[in-house]
């Protein structure tokens, strides 16, 4: 199983700027709070496993869940948002072989709308749906 966590809100989401590939925008208050949300909402599911993208965001995220469960995070650049301009069938493809390579078990995923919302999208067959920030989603 795959629990997915778009990040916590950022500086840079609550400014409204697009930060793509741009890998240092940390989080902000709210966005550790929702960090820490998501390590109780996570915390029942049994995760085995914690994988980020390496963005100060999403690792800020991962690690504060990370902790709570008692697990060490492993980052994966090919997790990283889409980058300005790049085409939805790469970021796509670079997401499917970094699930390709995450261990058996249950695993807690740490990365960012738009990388999100076409696996979730490509696991379920569902429409794509960007998340809200610090939003578990669970696919089985």
């Amino acid at each position: 199983m795959i629990v997915w966590l778009r990040h916590g809100q950022s500086t840079w989401n609550a400014a409204g700027r697009f930060q793509g590939h741009t890998p240092h925008p940390p989080l902000t208050a709210l966005g550790l709070e929702q960090a820490y949300a998501a390590a109780a909402e996570a915390a029942p599911l049994g995760i085995e496993h914690v994988v980020s993208s390496p963005a100060v965001r999403a690792r800020q995220t991962a690690v504060v869940v990370a902790r709570a469960l008692g697990l060490p995070v492993h980052l994966d650049p090919r997790l990283v948002e889409q980058g300005y301009g790049e085409p939805l069938d790469l970021v796509d493809a670079r997401t499917a072989a970094a699930l390709a390579d995450v261990p058996n078990g249950t695993a807690l995923v740490v990365s960012h709308g738009d990388v999100i919302a076409l696996a979730v999208s490509r696991a379920t067959g569902e429409p794509a749906r960007l998340p809200d920030n610090g939003e578990l989603q669970i696919v089985p």
